[in-house]
């Protein structure tokens, strides 16, 4: 259960109060014996002889109070913060299956019998005679007389003169100069480097680095919160009565309110503690290794030859020769010449003859032919069919439904809780002590007094 910040206050407050009451108590017991509580204060007996004096002498009792620290435990109450885990339910719908039943109609059908009239048409055939007329075509021949021209060629002739122009070779030789170019080959060598490569290995190496986890135990100290239990004697506060010591005196009408003997009551704290304890706890180290690996690196290196390469160099060479060249000449001769030249001559001329030309007559001749013609004889029959007819049939039919049911399933939940926590702490708290003053009196011995005025 967390606690308010207001209850924390007042619960330092009381607890604060508490121990400035035990320290008091505890100093008053270690200087004087006193008969009364509150640290001495209200002890006569305290009080020196000399500085008591009677109430009719109007002397006053000088005391001198001095102000002494003195170191005094606290429990302090400290908030801290935890992770407190619980459990929360959580409404999930849960599907159950229900077998159910229920009444679903299905359509069946039964077959019945039942006559009909079916219309029938009956085709029959009668014979009938008829007339058709039918063309014969005839073919028949008449004779016409035809006069036509038609022209009648001649071929006849004329001589002509005409000159004809003859060609006439003629052989003759001439000399004729020409050049030829002929090729000389001539072989010569020239020096050419030629560079070729090979294939040289070597060896390098490289540093490969691999990580690997080794499992480590490690011992650490952890402190852990402890405390243990302590039996404290506590001073009770006890009740004032009236008291008036001695005898009568005229100063002492009122009775002093002096407060009885404190009693010590034990009482049991928790007095909370740091505890260091060692834990062995398991991790894994990563450590990177080194390692040299070799491998090899082909290159290909360049070499230089120098060898001697055969080309052949052409070489024209211009040499003057002389030939003789035979040629022919055409040499034109005329002639004169005659030959006949051929003509054609049209003559038309007249023919008449005769010639027979057909011609088609049709002819109607009447036949007598039968047919049959059909012709159509309406009726009824009967006839029974069968035919299905649908009726409802109830069935009880099984299935499965789902109902969905709320369901509480736990889960652990984390939230933060503040818990006040003890812790002792030293301070040193102001104490009023009293130092008591010899003052001369005429007193020639001491008294009680019945009061002790500041």
């Amino acid at each position: 259960m967390p606690f308010s910040p207001n209850t924390f206050r007042n619960f330092a407050g009381l607890l604060r109060s508490m121990m400035l009451v035990l320290g008091c108590g505890l100093v008053a017991a270690t200087g004087r014996s006193a008969e009364a509580g509150y640290c001495g204060a209200a002890s006569y007996r305290a009080c020196p002889t000399s500085a008591c004096r009677a109430s009719d002498e109007y002397c006053t009792a000088k005391v001198r109070c001095k102000t002494e620290y003195r170191t005094m435990k606290e429990t302090v109450w400290e908030p801290k913060e935890f992770t407190v885990y619980k459990t929360v339910f959580n409404t999930v719908c849960e599907r159950i299956p229900l077998e159910c039943t229920r009444t679903i109609y299905e359509t069946k059908y039964r077959h019945e019998n039942y006559t009909v009239k079916i219309p029938t048409c009956e085709t029959k055939y009668r014979i009938e005679k008829y007339t058709v007329c039918r063309k014969v075509p005839e073919t028949k021949y008449k004779t016409i007389r035809c006069t036509h021209r038609y022209a009648v060629h001649k071929t006849k002739y004329r001589e002509e003169s005409y000159t004809v122009c003859r060609h006439v070779p003629v052989k003759k030789v001439r000399e004729v100069s020409y050049t030829v170019c002929r090729k000389v080959h001539e072989t010569k060598y020239r020096e050419e480097t030629e560079t070729h490569y090979k294939t040289v290995r070597e060896t390098h190496y490289k540093d490969v680095t691999w990580k690997v986890c080794r499992p480590v135990t490690l011992r650490k100290e952890v402190e852990v919160d402890g405390g243990e239990w302590k039996t404290v004697k506590v001073a009770c506060r006890t009740p004032v009565v009236p008291k008036c010591s001695g005898p009568t005196r005229p100063g002492c009408e009122k009775p002093a309110q002096v407060a009885c003997a404190p009693r010590m009551v034990s009482k049991r704290v928790w007095v909370p503690k740091r505890v260091k304890k060692m834990v062995s706890c398991k991790t894994h180290v990563t450590e990177i290794k080194h390692k040299r690996v070799p491998y090899t690196v082909c290159r290909r290196e360049p070499y230089c030859v120098k060898k001697r390469v055969p080309y052949t160099v052409c070489k024209v060479i211009r040499e003057r020769k002389t030939k003789k060249v035979p040629y022919t000449v055409c040499k034109v001769v005329r002639e004169c010449r005659t030959r006949k030249v051929p003509y054609t001559v049209c003559e038309w001329k007249k023919k008449t003859h005769e010639k027979r030309v057909p011609y088609t007559v049709c002819k109607v001749i009447r036949e007598k032919k039968t047919r049959r013609v059909p012709y159509k004889v309406h009726g009824h029959r009967t006839e029974t069919k069968t035919r299905c007819v649908p009726y409802c049939a109830p069935r009880k039919v099984c299935y499965t439904r789902y109902v969905n049911r709320p369901k509480k399933v736990p889960r652990q939940v984390e939230y933060k809780v503040t818990r006040c926590i003890p812790r002792t702490v030293t301070r040193k708290v102001p104490v009023r002590v009293t130092i008591p003053l010899k003052i001369k009196s005429s007193c020639s011995k001491p008294r009680d007094c019945e009061t002790c005025k500041d």
